[in-house]
């Protein structure tokens, strides 16, 4: 039976088990043992919504990966699809996603995405929570990784986003609000690409 591993990944209140220091790290360490096994030479996309304790997990989980060789690109701010669009179209063999989705905001949560856009199976998820157990017994060292944004990654998404409407939004006047979401920042800077004014 599944300890860590929900219906949408691993949630609760962001600093507490599961979401302290030494379990996101071992995240990490856990995703990247998987996806070593599957790619050569593997990269991860780490997104997150509008939660204070967005950064210090994404930099807890990245420090796990970075110790077992794999790589980490921040996308920072973007939405659960644009990750999943992100991961599937990129050279990544995985996403991660920061976000309780509509949970109070001293929650929050990690969604691991394969490459093919969507969650993991059961079983690989099964996976990999027994090696984040077996890295906590271990009582190896643990530490963050320093990440910065790479803002390529939400002008791709934007522009996927913006294919979608041809025509464009020209003459438009929109009055956008995000609700301090995900979209907080894509919102307005797609309409804008597409040649609304945005309020």
């Amino acid at each position: 039976m599944r300890q860590l591993f929900g219906t949408d990944g691993m949630r609760g209140v962001a600093g507490e088990y599961p979401l302290d220091l030494p379990t996101t790290f071992a995240v990490g360490v856990a995703l990247a043992k998987w996806v070593k096994n599957r790619h050569a030479s593997p990269e991860i996309v780490i997104g997150m919504d509008t939660r204070e304790s967005g950064v210090s997990i994404a930099e807890s989980v990245a420090g796990g990966l970075e110790s077992q060789g794999v790589a980490a690109r921040f996308a920072g701010l973007i939405t659960t699809p644009g990750i999943a669009h992100v991961t599937r179209t990129g050279p990544f063999a995985a996403g991660i996603m920061i976000s309780a989705s509509h949970n109070p905001y001293h929650d929050n949560g990690i969604k691991i995405i394969d490459h093919s856009g969507f969650k993991l199976p059961d079983e690989q998820e099964d996976a990999i929570e027994r090696d984040i157990f077996a890295f906590l017994q271990s009582g190896a060292p643990y530490s963050p990784k320093r990440l910065a944004v790479d803002e390529g990654l939400d002008r791709e998404y934007i522009e996927h986003l913006a294919a979608t409407l041809p025509g464009g939004l020209n003459g438009m006047r929109i009055v956008a609000d995000a609700a301090h979401g995900a979209a907080s920042f894509l919102a307005p800077a797609l309409f804008e690409r597409l040649g609304a004014v945005v309020d």
